[in-house]
């Protein structure tokens, strides 16, 4: 009896095609050139000239009029948001984060892993932003010199946690048990408060938003941006208010005991 996994599949190569016109265009903070995609996909211009245009057609990629170079939309992530978990989460969030911005005077945002990335899936500013933010629907990758990402890292089951620490360990070229050793403070401390002295000029504070297996669903995070050292009592301050944030929209997606 032949195992499923060893069954050959049947190929869809203008899918495929497609896929890795996205994947291209999401690796790049900047626009490409068609020959530049065609170049980072291994494909010729014209193999890739009638699926961009398609793309575009259907609101995945915009193309400048200046430059004719392509971007990749929100569109992607406007589909995500769409997905019952996600617009679940953001219903759940948004009140709280909003209170918390209200009470700290920073911006805050949400972020879930997406593959061997994480992603901004929403996002609050106070009414004078005066701080530092990031865009919904950014994605970044898995480093320790993210709180998010090590949040989002740390709380997870143990098998899922190596997985993401190997993730790290080769992104920040660094020994996997470095990786794990940070990982681990954490969740001791029940989330990523930097020092002062640590990062003086963009310093995050992240809490994790469990669901009810315990595991992390989502990182809720405070960036903060300033030349001044921060004083201990206010750095508290933004903790202790976080801590409230994350634990409010944890009990409302359904954790017990947060």
């Amino acid at each position: 009896m032949i195992a499923k996994d060893t069954i050959p599949r049947p190929g869809a190569p203008a899918l495929e095609k497609g896929l890795d016109l996205i994947e291209a265009l999401a690796a790049e903070s900047r626009g490409l050139s068609q020959t530049q995609i065609a170049e980072r996909v291994g494909r010729s211009v014209s193999e890739i000239f009638r699926m961009l245009g398609v793309l575009e057609e259907r609101g995945y990629v915009s193309r400048d009029a200046m430059t004719g170079e392509y971007t990749l939309t929100l569109q992607l992530f406007r589909i995500a948001a769409q997905f019952p978990p996600t617009k679940r989460l953001q219903r759940a969030a948004l009140p709280a984060m909003e209170i918390l911005t209200s009470q700290t005077g920073l911006s805050c945002h949400l972020t879930v892993l997406n593959n061997q990335q994480f992603m901004v899936v929403a996002q609050m500013d106070p009414e004078w932003q005066m701080g530092w933010s990031v865009r919904l629907g950014a994605i970044f990758p898995l480093t320790l010199e993210y709180a998010s990402a090590k949040v989002l890292a740390a709380f997870q089951l143990e098998n899922r946690r190596a997985e993401l620490a190997a993730v790290i360990a080769r992104h920040d070229r660094c020994p996997i048990k470095n990786v794990l050793a940070e990982l681990s403070k954490v969740v001791a401390r029940g989330g990523d408060f930097p020092k002062e002295g640590q990062a003086p000029r963009l310093r995050a504070f992240s809490c994790p938003v469990f669901e009810t297996s315990g595991r992390a669903i989502a990182a809720l995070t405070v960036p903060l941006m300033r030349q001044e050292k921060m004083q201990a009592t206010e750095a508290t301050e933004i903790e202790e208010n976080l801590r409230t944030a994350a634990r409010q929209i944890s009990e409302k997606v359904g954790a017990v005991g947060t």
